[in-house]
């Protein structure tokens, strides 16, 4: 029992489900007063089920891919049976979607009549179409900050944070599919480094990169944030994103790109974290 625990939480992909967490409790500090306990506790309930869902949702359309990517994810090392997970799947989904039901209309419109059906239509349609698919999860990513705020009470609180989320993640995913390259070919997916090549794929998130580094001293000029925003923000993220895009130009240097992409899961935390600190 305590074996199938631990893989349905591995379906649910702990790391994304904390970061998500981690976004609603950042957003909730920037409010004064600070909301009500109740409605941060129902609104993390509400992320992190919805996303172990569409987590689900992935692994289920993936798993052909998966065997060769990721043959230890549940689904494909038989762990988990499909009926299983697409049980999960939709556990999670009405769970997470009560909680945004009693935070109020906004919130349930934007878990149910957005959030839910752009995670399906990505599963089922854009998961493997270039760069549509990198762009659909960069926005639900996005999100999660406006969904926040929307339950705290003030929408416009989530609008930067949004925007640089979206920015972070829609590299983060293409790496991910860098790194999913030989499962993603074999499976005849048309992912971006499928239809264009890893080189000019690389190429592609350094400009990203590079389009990305000159606005994340922006909001700390525009007085939005403060001196922690402008050194974090700096140091903890865009130097190593510095780093980052020197490493993808080198196109005859190999690179780990499953490291690649948790560096920037981690780059997205510290980002989040110089958004938290900036407002003291």
């Amino acid at each position: 029992m305590t074996n199938k625990i631990k893989h349905y939480l591995k379906l649910a992909r702990p790391a994304n489900i904390g970061l998500v967490t981690f976004v609603v409790l950042i957003t909730s500090a920037f409010f004064e007063p600070y909301p009500p306990v109740w409605r941060v506790i129902l609104s993390v309930i509400c992320v992190a089920f919805i996303t172990a869902a569409g987590n689900a949702l992935n692994d289920l359309y993936d798993i052909e891919i998966d065997r060769i990517n990721k043959p230890k994810r549940p689904l494909p090392a038989g762990l988990i049976s499909v009926a299983g997970a697409r049980g999960f799947m939709v556990m999670m989904f009405i769970l997470g979607n009560l909680a945004a039901l009693f935070l109020g209309f906004w919130p349930l419109v934007i878990s149910l009549v957005i959030v839910t059906p752009c995670l399906y239509w990505y599963a089922k349609h854009l998961r493997n179409v270039a760069l549509a698919g990198n762009v659909v999860v960069a926005f639900l990513s996005s999100m999660t900050f406006l969904f926040a705020a929307v339950a705290f009470g003030d929408i416009s609180i989530g609008y930067v944070p949004a925007l640089y989320c979206f920015m972070l993640s829609l590299i983060r995913e293409i790496v991910k599919d860098l790194e999913d390259l030989d499962g993603d070919g074999a499976n005849e997916s048309r992912t971006l480094p499928v239809t264009i090549g890893e080189n000019p794929t690389r190429v592609l998130v350094a400009i990203l990169i590079l389009f990305f580094l000159p606005f994340i001293p922006v909001p700390y000029v525009a007085g939005l944030y403060g001196k922690w925003y402008f050194f974090l923000g700096c140091a903890g993220a865009g130097i190593p994103l510095i780093i980052l895009m020197i490493q993808l130009l080198q196109l005859r240097r190999k690179i780990n790109y499953y490291q690649t992409a948790s560096a920037m899961k981690i780059i997205m935390f510290i980002g989040i974290l110089a958004l938290f600190l900036g407002k003291f």
